[in-house]
C-alpha cells in the first residue's frame, strides 16, 4: 500500500501497488490499483513528495484498518 494524490490540492488516498491483491485481482507490474474508499478517478495519480499524511482519506485509512484487522 502507498498513498497516492488524484488531483492537486486534493487529499492523499491508500491504494495497491504492483503485484498486491486489490478486490479480487492482482494489480499489474506498471500500475496502481484503485483508492481503498472508491472514489471514481480519471486519468493517472500525481507524485505525491513532501505531502503532509494529515491530508490523508480518512475513508481509505477506515477501509485499510478493516482490511488488515478481519
Amino acid at each position: 500500500m502507498i498513498y497516492a494524490q488524484i488531483k492537486s490540492g486534493r487529499k492523499l488516498h491508500l491504494v495497491c501497488e504492483a503485484g498486491e491483491e486489490d478486490r479480487g485481482s492482482i494489480v499489474r507490474y506498471g500500475y496502481l490499483g484503485a483508492p481503498l474508499c472508491g472514489q471514481h478517478m480519471e486519468g493517472n495519480y500525481r507524485m505525491t513528495i513532501n505531502v503532509p499524511l494529515g491530508n490523508a482519506c480518512k475513508k481509505c485509512r477506515l477501509a485499510y484498518t478493516r482490511r488488515t484487522h478481519q
